[in-house]
């Protein structure tokens, strides 16, 4: 069973972790996007629980982020 919260989570961490390591500011993620730097933020730190497909396949595609592992790491066992 898919499980929401640990998708927010994880999801949240990774977004972060890629931002960094590729020495990106919220406000360049902003500028890539076009997705606000506060609700970059906000999702972040796991302030913003109701992401939205585009906002999700903006972020996971521009961040190369496998989103279909992290529904799959947030499946409850």
């Amino acid at each position: 069973m898919y499980n929401e919260e640990l998708f927010i989570d994880n999801f949240a961490k990774e977004i972060r972790r890629k931002r960094k390591e590729k020495s990106l500011s919220l406000n360049e993620l902003e500028e890539i996007t076009g997705i606000s730097a506060s609700l970059i933020a906000r999702i972040e730190n796991k302030q913003s629980k109701n992401l939205g497909i585009t906002v999700s396949f903006k972020l996971s595609n521009i961040l190369k982020i496998n989103i279909l592992q992290i529904i799959e790491a947030s499946k409850q066992k």
